[in-house]
């Protein structure tokens, strides 16, 4: 085994240029099969493709649309939260961006619908930041973090 010195640059010596590899093509290099395969989900296709047969519907048919679906039991929600419901919609939106689809009727669509589940979750957030502050104290807004 060698052990080369810090100060020893042994491609400029020789003349070659250094060769600089993006952050990207390293994590793709790393994980060739990965690369092949972006989309394993099969769940996710589904919804994807009942998201694109929706067009047309409007943000509001989209947003209670995610909201009825069930999850695997059949009973309970498949997103039970307005951050799942955020997490499954800019997931679908990353997809109609990688398919080019940024400018389609079902992607302002979508977005409108995670609007809705944003605006859901910041009303959940106020609401709880309301329940557990302390009444007609103002000292939290002095509080140091």
């Amino acid at each position: 085994m060698k052990i080369e010195s810090v100060n020893s640059s042994s491609a400029l010596e020789r003349g070659e240029s250094p060769v600089v590899e993006t952050l990207e093509s390293r994590l793709i290099a790393a994980s060739p099969a990965l690369s092949g395969n972006k989309r394993p989900d099969p769940e996710f296709e589904r919804l994807y493709q009942q998201l694109l047969a929706m067009e047309g519907q409007g943000e509001k048919a989209i947003y209670e649309f995610l909201r009825a679906l069930r999850g695997a039991d059949g009973e309970s929600p498949a997103y039970p939260s307005a951050k799942a419901l955020m997490a499954v919609t800019l997931q679908v939106l990353v997809r109609l961006k990688d398919e080019g689809l940024e400018k389609s009727r079902i992607y302002s669509e979508v977005s409108g619908a995670n609007g809705l589940a944003f605006s859901m979750d910041l009303f959940v957030k106020g609401y709880m930041r309301d329940v557990f502050q302390p009444m007609g104290d103002e000292a939290w807004e002095k509080s140091e973090w």
